[in-house]
């Protein structure tokens, strides 16, 4: 039978809250990472509110638009949502995501080299200029680069644009060609639709008074889930159509789309 001393028992007990409290916060960094720190899929408006609050991400509009505050970024910059997608799955080890360095091609338009922190599943946050080419590099230990993708970002267009990026290895199916020599460089996607986790009841009935109506209220109180959402929105998109509303239905199928795309 091993004693212990009070110093010993109070050791422990330090060392199992320093880990408890680690994992903790690890877990709830990568958790906020992806859902934003109050929440949100990757773009939605509650993301990219999540996002710019954090320290780092302050301080790298700071270095990059010399401003702390969104707000304030200059009329030629744009915040920025991507998300890395493996068509072919994640090849790296454990699935652990190589440091992520953005660069512009045009030093003097902007110099700042990117290192966005990357989530699990892939999503960043960053802030670029328009009418700017940035290259993507994983980078590797001792120093070495990976270019694997390139981005255009258009001079024209909202100051919230997203993309999903494809990462494709080197050599595997589907993967651009070694002999070409160079990646035409990906048009970034429109930011997403204004209000997308609102649904338009503006010119909807409440209560619901025929049985079609109450199918669609149904769908919109159950929408928890990215599938739920866009099959909620559709509805809503057909009812408005079959009334002729065609503004309506046009926005609300854009949603739908929206969320599609959210779907694992």
């Amino acid at each position: 039978m091993i004693g212990w001393s009070n110093s010993g028992e109070k050791a422990l007990v330090a060392i199992f809250l320093l880990f408890s409290v680690t994992f903790g916060v690890s877990k709830a960094i990568s958790q906020s990472s992806t859902n934003g720190i109050y929440g949100g899929y990757v773009g939605s408006d509650k993301w990219f509110e999540g996002m710019r609050k954090s320290a780092a991400n302050q301080a790298m509009m700071q270095s990059v638009a010399k401003t702390r505050d969104f707000r304030k970024l200059p009329a030629d910059y744009v915040e920025f949502a991507g998300r890395i997608v493996f068509p072919e799955g994640n090849p790296f080890p454990k699935k652990r995501l190589p440091d992520l360095r953005i660069k512009s091609r045009d030093t003097k338009a902007d110099d700042v080299e990117r290192a966005p922190f990357v989530d699990d599943e892939g999503s960043f946050y960053t802030v670029f200029k328009k009418g700017q080419t940035y290259d993507l590099y994983w980078m590797y230990y001792f120093g070495s680069r990976d270019k694997f993708a390139s981005i255009y970002i258009k001079p024209d267009g909202p100051t919230q644009r997203k993309l999903a990026i494809e990462y494709r290895p080197k050599g595997s199916t589907g993967s651009e060609d070694k002999r070409s020599i160079s990646r035409p460089a990906l048009r970034e996607d429109s930011s997403p639709p204004a209000n997308v986790d609102q649904f338009d009841l503006s010119a909807f009935p409440r209560p619901p008074t025929t049985f079609q109506e109450q199918q669609v209220m149904e769908a919109i109180n159950s929408a928890t889930t990215p599938e739920l959402k866009a099959d909620a929105h559709e509805r809503l998109a057909g009812y408005y159509e079959k009334k002729g509303d065609t503004q309506r239905a046009k926005s609300e199928k854009a949603k739908a789309e929206y969320w599609r795309k959210m779907i694992k």
